[in-house]
């Protein structure tokens, strides 16, 4: 007898497997802000800044769809959370094909004060991390949470594979430690869909029309 799926799924459960055609993948502003008298703009923060994804899924044959549909339909609900990456950016830019990063095992080497900035080591020496590449780690326990983190200043790794300090956006959590693996191949976040954004695919005579939704990050 097969076993149930758990939660959260894995990206070769569902997230790696959808052919997408488009994909937003954005991080949300969580802040208000007023106006003084003398037209001055204050900002304050809210709360955390979450990744949101839309995702529009190829046109498919009738069969296809199901299978994907099934388990779209079946994450339309609370406790489903699954994993998603931005399927455009699998790897660093400098290397698109994960060639370089080959079997190497980075991880947090440090964590700056100011939650904005950290190094990596383990790296291959020379490795290149450019503006824009995404990143993850898990931190925390009970639950255990994914950080996802796009890399803001540039830096190259030195002979030891050691990165010098680099920001990253958004702000470093409470909870995150040095030691911790950093997921450079397929970084990823913990998701869950937004209600009422899926969009069933449109049957047509011999193939469906790809499905779509939205999601957001969730740190539970």
């Amino acid at each position: 007898m097969a076993n149930a799926l758990t939660f959260p799924l894995t990206l070769g459960e569902f997230f790696d497997g959808l052919d997408v055609t488009a994909l937003g993948f954005d991080l949300t502003e969580s802040m208000r802000h007023s106006q003084t008298q003398g037209g001055e703009v204050l900002v304050s923060d809210l709360g955390p800044r979450l990744w949101t994804f839309e995702v529009q899924v190829v046109t498919k044959t009738h069969a296809e769809a199901r299978r994907g549909e099934a388990l779209a339909r079946m994450l339309r609900q609370a406790g489903r959370p699954f994993f998603a990456f931005d399927k455009t950016a699998p790897y660093p830019a400098a290397d698109p094909g994960g060639v370089l990063l080959g079997a190497a095992t980075p991880t947090i080497h440090t964590l700056s004060s100011d939650n904005l900035r950290m190094r990596v080591q383990g790296l291959p020496a020379g490795y290149v991390l450019s503006r824009g590449d995404p990143l993850s780690f898990a931190y925390g326990l009970d639950p255990t949470r994914y950080a996802f983190h796009e890399v803001i200043t540039p830096v190259t790794a030195d002979g030891s594979g050691l990165t010098p300090l680099f920001e990253v956006s958004p702000f470093i959590r409470p909870g995150a430690q040095a030691g911790a693996a950093v997921t450079l191949a397929k970084p990823f976040c913990k998701a869950v869909m937004i209600p009422g954004s899926y969009r069933p695919g449109v049957r047509r005579a011999v193939v469906t029309e790809g499905f779509s939704f939205s999601a957001i990050q969730t740190l539970r």
